[in-house]
């Protein structure tokens, strides 16, 4: 079974767990004037692999935050719309897991923040930067292996 997790923010990540191990893909984005949005071909090339093995995909299903400006939130949501109607259109299923119950299996009994300690002791070998010129963990790669780890738990 392959298990991936999607965290859909423009510095989201995608994971996949593989009988072969953990793979990770920041959100690919390109730049549009002075923004940046979701690159659509990069994301289906990289499910598209995965898309005859039947995997299990979670996305992580957020909402609007407190004190978000109206152009990032319309951004963050047309990302999120994106990342559903690509696996619809490659027909992959998804469910929509909320930050809540993603974090609360998979970070139960540890402190606040601590989603890099989990996500490294369960792949000790990962690589969590973006790139080699990254200095702390991405925390969308991390976020998204731990969707993807809650969702294959849960799969059985």
């Amino acid at each position: 079974m392959v298990s991936i997790g999607i965290d859909p923010g423009l510095d989201g990540g995608l994971a996949a767990i593989t009988p072969d191990g953990l793979i990770l893909q920041a959100m690919p984005a390109v730049a549009v004037g002075a923004r940046r949005q979701l690159d659509e071909q990069a994301i289906v090339e990289w499910l598209l692999p995965f898309a005859g093995r039947q995997p299990r995909v979670f996305i992580e299903a957020v909402g609007a935050r407190p004190r978000q400006g109206v152009v990032a939130m319309f951004s963050f949501g047309a990302g999120w719309g994106l990342v559903r109607g690509i696996c619809a259109g490659m027909s992959i299923r998804y469910e929509l897991v909320r930050p809540q119950e993603w974090q609360g299996a998979m970070l139960a009994g540890q402190p606040k923040g601590s989603e890099y300690l989990v996500a490294s002791r369960l792949w000790p070998s990962a690589e969590w930067r973006s790139s080699d010129k990254a200095r702390k963990p991405h925390s969308g790669l991390v976020d998204a292996a731990l969707i993807a780890e809650y969702g294959r738990r849960r799969a059985g």
